[in-house]
């Protein structure tokens, strides 16, 4: 880290934050050359703090920052992205939590770790554009597994984990414990061991995906429910291994999730049971997800049908 003066800007997406007296608060920031920094804002919580409403959770800020005995001073703050759409959505807010949760256990302090925060700034500006237009779910697995990468747990997708053979689409397992996946010869010997799970064709072929596309593509895949209920499970359960804990963050994302399903779930009944409903009287076009097999190259996309993102 290059040496810096009395005073020093940097751009920071606001973490946490934490009360501190009676008018100040503790900020964990995450920037892209400096790592994660707790700094103080002092008398934000004032009414007429001119610094308050630009540190708010989940922001992206330009900080102008004054050299603290045990905390940096935030001296000034210029708005970036305050990512106003993920106050107007439950769902959104809850993988953003989540998302920035995960960054702030996997980053040490004053660490250089500047692709995690290119990672961070990508999943929060995905999560908020509108909720259609974007699958929050995958986010946060996009997320996972890119951090996972940077921060040297890979997972291992190709070539099973024990053997070193490559992988064959059926009869594989994936254990968090190893990190990868187990072919069925190492599954059946070693699998209870490394507690693996069963891993299906398709859950292999949406992670080999993931790992290796960009964002911008991967908020288009449309995955069942019980494929995305499987991601989630291998992968909660490989970060839970490499933190060595449960993030309530996770809980509060999952409780949300299962709200939506549900509510969901009420909403494709009640238009099942209304047969009176007329169909095809619009004229508009019906935005098809991609497919698995369409993201693995297996089958050709509808590009005049496929929602694109801005």
């Amino acid at each position: 880290m290059s040496p810096r003066g009395r005073l020093y800007k940097t751009e920071a997406i606001v973490l946490r934050a934490m009360d501190l007296g009676e008018a100040d608060r503790v900020l964990t920031v995450l920037t892209p050359r400096l790592g994660k920094l707790k700094v103080i804002g002092k008398g934000i919580r004032r009414p007429r703090s001119r610094l308050g409403g630009g540190l708010e959770p989940l922001s992206d800020v330009q900080l102008v920052l004054a050299v603290g005995r045990t905390f940096d001073v935030v001296t000034q703050v210029a708005l970036e992205d305050p990512h106003l759409g993920l106050r107007n959505d439950l769902h959104s807010t809850a993988a953003a939590w989540y998302v920035a949760d995960l960054a702030d256990r996997f980053c040490e302090e004053r660490v250089d770790v500047h692709a995690i925060f290119i990672l961070l700034a990508q999943a929060l500006a995905a999560l908020d554009a509108p909720p259609p237009a974007i699958s929050r779910a995958l986010v946060a697995r996009w997320f996972e597994l890119h951090l996972l990468d940077t921060t040297g747990y890979r997972p291992q997708l190709t070539t099973c984990i024990e053997c070193r053979l490559p992988l064959e689409p059926d009869g594989n397992a994936y254990s968090a414990v190893a990190g990868g996946v187990l072919d069925a010869a190492c599954a059946r010997e070693r699998g209870q061991a490394l507690n693996a799970r069963p891993l299906s064709p398709d859950a292999l072929k949406v992670l080999r995906h993931l790992q290796r596309s960009e964002l911008a593509t991967v908020v288009r895949l449309g995955l069942g429910t019980a494929l995305h209920r499987e991601l989630e499970r291998l992968l909660h359960a490989t970060v839970s291994v490499v933190l060595e804990r449960e993030l309530r963050t996770r809980d509060f994302l999952e409780e949300v999730a299962q709200r939506e399903r549900g509510l969901a779930a009420s909403s494709d009944t009640s238009a099942a049971s209304g047969s009176s409903v007329e169909s095809g009287s619009s004229g508009s076009s019906v935005a098809v997800p991609i497919s698995v097999a369409e993201a693995e190259g297996e089958a050709p996309a509808e590009p005049d049908l496929l929602p694109t993102r801005t």
